[in-house]
């Protein structure tokens, strides 16, 4: 993948050969979302960090040590590591970006009360992505430093079925993190959340589906149409 699109190649050029090859689930996408507002969610979605591969574990880390001024002169102070080991109920574990505590109940309006009070050591005090700002500050695609699962969410690309991956938005009843004392991740965020009076989720999201959908060679917002 071109160094110009992303400082992930390797993820991207994968994540090419799965979107050539994946079915999409055009039901799951005309759920009725509403479009993210970071002002008032706060960036929730944002409040345990994020998992990453070898590849973004490795460039995060250089992307600190070579941007950290920059990066804090956005109003953060990072901690030394901004890569830690973390795991999750058994369901995942690995390297995932840190995070420092926050208050976030009856602070953010409708934070989940089973998500924690913590964020990202990237979310900045206005609750952008300071990886996102970075990019944007140097002339790059804004999602050139933002890990996968971060500018995918909420959609997923789910493990194979019938010998195909498969693109998906999860809702309430299907949110694979839901627990008997856990209600869910991905539906409970406010981007993630069913809206009655919202629009259909590919039309919220069509920026990410195209974005996406050129890493395949498709035109995933055409097919959903369809």
């Amino acid at each position: 993948m071109d160094r110009a699109i992303t400082a992930y190649p390797e993820t991207l050029a994968w994540l090419g050969e799965t979107v050539s090859a994946m079915s999409v689930d055009a039901d799951s996408l005309r759920r009725p979302l509403r479009c993210c507002d970071l002002a008032e969610c706060r960036g929730t979605c944002c409040h345990d960090g994020v998992y990453l591969d070898v590849e973004e574990a490795k460039v995060l880390r250089e992307v600190v040590e070579e941007s950290r001024a920059e990066i804090e002169a956005m109003g953060l102070e990072l901690p030394e590591r901004v890569v830690v080991y973390g795991s999750w109920r058994d369901e995942v574990s690995g390297p995932k970006t840190a995070v420092r505590q926050e208050p976030r109940h009856g602070v953010v309006a409708g934070y989940p009360t089973h998500f924690p009070e913590t964020a990202c050591v990237f979310l900045l005090p206005d609750a952008r992505c300071a990886l996102q700002a970075l990019a944007m500050k140097c002339g790059l695609p804004p999602w050139f430093y933002k890990p996968l699962t971060c500018w995918l969410h909420p959609l997923a690309i789910e493990g194979v079925v019938e010998g195909r991956p498969v693109l998906v938005l999860h809702d309430e009843e299907s949110d694979p993190q839901r627990f008997p004392d856990y209600d869910g991740f991905v539906s409970r965020t406010p981007c993630g959340r069913t809206c009655a009076e919202g629009e259909p989720a590919w039309r919220v999201l069509e920026e990410e589906l195209r974005f996406l959908g050129e890493l395949g060679g498709r035109d995933l917002v055409e097919e959903i149409a369809r």
